[in-house]
């Protein structure tokens, strides 16, 4: 189990009020439809002011679940590793890392791919502990550079893992979702 609310004080004690404990474990293909439903309602949430209406609502949760159920598989993915956060038996969040997708890193580069909470457990913990969680793993895999990529309109999420002690690394890319392009940012996290 890993106590949420670390820290002291009103806001520490607030959080363990609410969340109290989160389990933490590893993910597995069994796991592929929580997975799919939080990513796609950690979307819904966190990009309606970036990407359009239409292409939001039109999000697939079978389609995800699918996609996920064989990224899940470890043997068609070993490096791939990912966490579901619970509370009280209910899927609260994950977060999913391995080898870094970018032509200019390499090993011992990884990735951190994405962190989703639901959105009425956002700013509770449950991200903290499974950033917090992902980050160890690589680094304890031998992992030595970490990077992610954010939307550089979420401002919220880059604030979150600015807090996380995460910077940009000044690499960015274009994406085109439901025809509007976006600007996603790279962040880095050396461990030493």
């Amino acid at each position: 189990m890993t106590r949420i609310g670390s820290g002291s004080g009103p806001e520490a004690d607030r959080r363990e009020q609410i969340i109290g404990q989160l389990q933490l474990r590893r993910a597995a293909p069994a796991d592929a439809r929580a997975i799919a439903e939080l990513a796609v309602s950690g979307w819904r949430a966190a990009y309606a002011a970036i990407l359009p209406a239409d292409f939001l609502a039109g999000l697939s949760i079978d389609a995800r679940e699918t996609a996920w159920r064989q990224l899940l598989d470890a043997a068609t993915n070993p490096e791939m590793c990912a966490w579901m956060a619970e509370l009280d038996g209910i899927p609260a969040g994950f977060v999913s890392c391995g080898p870094p997708r970018d032509a200019d890193l390499a090993r011992p580069t990884a990735e951190v791919y994405a962190v989703y909470v639901r959105p009425d457990l956002i700013r509770r913990g449950v991200g903290r502990a499974l950033l917090g969680r992902a980050v160890g793993q690589l680094l304890a895999d031998g992992a030595t550079d970490l990077v992610l990529w954010v939307f550089e309109r979420n401002a919220p999420a880059r604030a979150f893992y600015e807090a996380m002690g995460w910077r940009r690394d000044g690499a960015r890319q274009e994406l085109d979702l439901g025809g509007i392009r976006s600007i996603e940012v790279r962040y880095r996290l050396a461990s030493g």
